[in-house]
């Protein structure tokens, strides 16, 4: 009994965690990590110089706490509108107790940190602000539509430069931070979120965007005068676009069969996280990285195999089957 029990909150913390969300979070700061270390213009920081086992461990790390922190810090404080409108999640079913989410939360923050530490001080800081972010998102940025959207779009960009600040290739940061806030949207839209946007949420949102998007990109232009890397041609790109088209080709079909607007809303919160994964894929494949790339993709389909059996060995101890894939 002990054994099922044990088994039963395990699951349920990984749940609690949010598992699809953080393997899109690890091919993001994985893609910064093997643009990092394969181009020489960065041997000066630290992260070029660590080991390569050690520094895509260290990443994975702080990628799967740091949502878990984000998720768990989120759970607690939403605890009461959970048991009304998510009342499937581990807080609210009991699966979880308070305090054991408290410790989970406060765990995982304290291992990212111990994580990026082994990356340097610039990597510490950085996710410092990122657990910053994550804490403004759920105090004061999900209140206001707006600033809620941009912030999650920022977070996902600060995230990703932790394993390299100087990074000079933004392009793959930008597209996630677009991704992520499109994504965001259309959750709000369809779960029919209070306050609704308004046409100054709306312009709100757009601004930020705009905003963010000149800083993201223009930085790195500014130096480099360019948006691309030496030898990169805009033909490349192609790999890039067939990535976006491939994902909304799917979210669309799935959009399509599910049965509810609440229920379309999950699936692009996971899809869209998983999606993260061949995003990498194709930045690398365009960059003619291709055994990083193909390696990208393995893990892309090896994490839609782990997700799914999680979610059916979830459903199958008694979870509604609208949180499968």
């Amino acid at each position: 009994m002990d054994v099922l029990k044990n088994s039963r909150q395990a699951l349920a913390t990984m749940h609690l965690t949010r598992l699809s969300v953080a393997i899109g979070a690890i091919a993001d700061i994985w893609l910064v990590l093997i643009l990092t270390k394969s181009n020489t213009d960065y041997v000066g920081t630290s992260v070029y110089l660590i080991p390569w086992w050690s520094a895509l461990l260290a990443t994975a790390i702080i990628a799967i706490c740091m949502c878990g922190f984000a998720a768990s810090l989120n759970d607690t404080l939403d605890v009461r509108h959970d048991a009304a409108f998510h009342p499937n999640r581990p807080i609210p079913r009991g699966l979880i107790s308070m305090s054991h989410a408290a410790v989970v939360m406060v765990s995982c923050l304290l291992l990212s940190l111990l994580a990026s530490s082994f990356l340097g001080t610039w990597p510490v800081q950085i996710t410092l602000l990122t657990a910053a972010i994550v804490l403004f998102y759920n105090t004061v940025g999900k209140f206001v539509p707006a600033v809620g959207i941009v912030s999650i779009g920022l977070l996902y960009a600060t995230h990703m430069l932790i394993a390299n600040i100087e990074l000079t290739f933004a392009l793959p940061v930008w597209l996630v931070m677009t991704h992520v806030m499109i994504c965001g949207i259309s959750v709000y839209v369809l779960e029919g979120k209070r306050p609704k946007l308004s046409f100054r949420g709306w312009m709100g949102v757009v601004l930020g965007w705009l905003f963010w998007s000149a800083i993201v990109i223009g930085g790195p232009y500014a130096r480099t005068g360019s948006i691309l890397p030496e030898g990169m041609s805009f033909f490349s790109l192609i790999w890039v676009v067939a990535a976006i088209v491939g994902f909304i080709v799917t979210i669309r079909w799935k959009i399509r069969h599910a049965s509810s607007h609440r229920n379309a809303a999950e699936k692009i919160r996971r899809y869209g996280a998983l999606w993260e994964c061949m995003y990498a894929g194709a930045w690398l494949a365009a960059l003619q990285m291709t055994w990083a790339s193909i390696a990208m993709f393995g893990f892309a389909f090896f994490a839609g195999v782990t997700v799914m059996l999680v979610k059916e060995t979830t459903g199958g101890s008694g979870k509604p089957l609208a949180w499968r894939i």
